[in-house]
């Protein structure tokens, strides 16, 4: 064996080793990227109309939370917290009931959405009712 095709064999060698390090890199970049699309999880937008928002007692208003979506999956749960101690989930268009006795009140209601990773937002509307 000559020294320059020592020399030869030895940069063949070198280069092998550079591409194989190269590769590894780049599939190791791969499973990273590919970890942080997956765990970069998209929290729901948590939406809903009321109707009406004021009005006079017993004052039913409609809720529809049907404009409430998850731009990287799908909405798990809904749960409804009215402002009057009563609560409701698994419902997308509820219809709840407010009365007062002698003073005007606001109520707020909130709407908590889940995603089917747990990830979560909330919308809050205010409902006032008078006597």
């Amino acid at each position: 064996m000559t020294s320059d095709q020592s020399k030869a064999d030895s940069a063949e060698g070198g280069t092998m080793k550079r591409s194989v390090a190269v590769l590894s890199l780049v599939l190791l970049g791969l499973t990273l990227a590919a970890c942080s699309l997956y765990l970069a999880n998209i929290r729901p937008i948590a939406s809903f109309i009321a109707n009406p928002t004021s009005g006079t007692t017993p004052l039913d208003v409609d809720l529809d939370a049907s404009a409430s979506h998850d731009p990287d999956g799908t909405i798990d749960t809904y749960f409804w917290s009215f402002g009057d101690g009563q609560t409701a989930s698994a419902v997308v268009t509820p219809t709840h009931t407010y009365t007062v006795q002698t003073d005007p009140e606001t109520f707020t209601v909130v709407l908590t959405v889940t995603d089917n990773l747990g990830a979560q937002d909330t919308a809050v509307e205010e409902i006032t009712v008078n006597p």
